[in-house]
């Protein structure tokens, strides 16, 4: 079995960020160490912050005394306003990316900018970056919703950060005879884009493609997505365990690919496994 592997595995900046705050906080912070839903999406990490002492609360009312996790997802803008207003240590490890984002939004929303936020309306990045436009953000999936959408005088358009550029391009295309005057932001992360692209490549030198990540990741879900739209292929997993559902050819070439949450650790022990096979 020949690996490809890509360059551009394990956390990106974001990912590492947030899991250095919560490493130190879980050392440092008084106790208890709380985390505001999940702060990566990825069950290994979070797995590793519970053996730790870290415990997740879904709301804001749980949460009395020690120290509050923000997710690298970012949270509504309201719920940001209770945590600095509680009497606790609140630790913010919103990625700079979503952060950047929030701002435009809320730029674009000052200026009478009808805002649109092209990426999952069920995902949490998304859900606090509406907050940020007041809730009147509208958020489009894919072509079809956008071609339904009525003509406005101005409109600002962003992307979750972990979008396909693919799908955003197209979007923003239709998007350009829906306004009289349009801005548009392409703000998916610049680690996804590099991944998503190094993929594209790696399809071309092997047989079948591995894509390591949590299924609920958004990041690592468009990698699959890609994968599968080039036909090829497409085996996705987050932990050892999951291979041995699978058989593996000994003359196969594999790509492997990771998320943005996956840790290098999960994706050694993957590759260690897969080497054995030989």
């Amino acid at each position: 079995m020949k690996l490809v592997i890509a360059k551009n595995q394990g956390f990106c900046f974001g990912g590492k960020r947030a899991f250095r705050i919560a490493e130190k906080s879980l050392k440092k912070d008084p106790r208890p160490i709380q985390f505001l839903g999940d702060i990566l999406h990825n069950n290994e990490v979070m797995n590793h912050f519970r053996k730790k002492g870290g415990k997740i609360v879904l709301n804001l009312g749980r949460v009395f005394g020690g120290t509050l996790i923000i997710s690298a997802h970012g949270a509504p803008f309201k719920i940001l306003e209770k945590a600095r207003n509680k009497k606790i240590i609140a630790r913010d490890t919103t990625c700079p990316f979503v952060k950047k984002n929030q701002g435009i939004i809320f730029d674009l929303a000052k200026k009478r900018y009808k805002v649109i936020i092209v990426g999952n309306k069920h995902h949490k990045e998304v859900k606090g970056l509406q907050s940020f436009a007041k809730n009147r953000a509208l958020v489009v999936e894919n072509i079809r919703q956008a071609k339904k959408l009525p003509k406005f005088k101005k409109l600002g358009v962003i992307s979750q950060t972990t979008q396909s550029l693919e799908n955003f391009n197209k979007i923003s295309e239709i998007l350009k005879k829906k306004a009289r005057e349009i801005k548009i932001y392409n703000t998916i992360c610049p680690s996804i884009l590099v991944r998503q692209k190094e993929l594209l490549e790696i399809i071309k030198k092997v047989d079948k493609v591995l894509v390591i990540g949590s299924h609920l990741s958004a990041n690592t879900k468009r990698l699959v997505e890609i994968s599968k739209k080039q036909g090829f292929p497409t085996i996705w997993i987050n932990g050892p365990e999951e291979l041995e559902k699978y058989k593996f050819e000994k003359k196969i070439r594999l790509g492997i690919v990771s998320g943005a949450s996956t840790p290098d650790y999960l994706i050694k022990r993957i590759i260690g496994q897969l080497n054995r096979y030989d």
